[in-house]
């Protein structure tokens, strides 16, 4: 079983998305995705988890496999977008994409590392998930805190 596939069928197992994993369809916005990179790593490390999840092809509230066509390899504005985001998260995190097929369909993963000695930042700001929510951490600073503990 391919790492994409033990990763879907962990999140799966959940009843709803946790705070440190997002699925999604085809849905793309380079900068929202930027924003869920510095979210996802400071939830995971709020949760315990070694990693956050970004999961393309799995509808949220059915669960179903939706076949994504989201390409995570194309450039923006001159620019691969892996380079794009690489450079506004802070600190460098080392994030991955993997993608496989499950029951045929194209599924893709973006693995993020939990935050390790600071809080993951997207253009400096600093990103946490409430629920499936995402949001400045700094309007809630108790999480905020809690997220330097952590």
């Amino acid at each position: 079983m391919s790492n994409v596939v033990e990763i879907v069928k962990r999140c799966l197992s959940f009843d709803d998305e946790q705070e440190w994993f997002d699925f999604k369809d085809n849905w793309f916005e380079i900068d929202e995705i930027g924003q869920y990179i510095s979210a996802l790593s400071n939830a995971a490390v709020m949760a315990g988890e070694p990693f956050g999840y970004l999961i393309w092809g799995v509808h949220d509230k059915t669960h179903e496999f939706t076949n994504t066509k989201f390409n995570y390899k194309k450039d923006v504005k001159n620019e691969p977008i892996e380079h794009y985001w690489a450079r506004n998260v802070s600190p460098a995190i080392f994030f991955t994409f993997d993608e496989d097929k499950i029951d045929g369909n194209r599924v893709v993963v973006l693995s993020i590392p939990a935050a390790r000695t600071v809080p993951t930042e997207f253009n400096g700001v600093r990103y946490i998930r409430i629920g499936s929510s995402k949001e400045n951490v700094k309007k809630y600073p108790e999480r905020e805190a809690a997220l330097f503990r952590a």
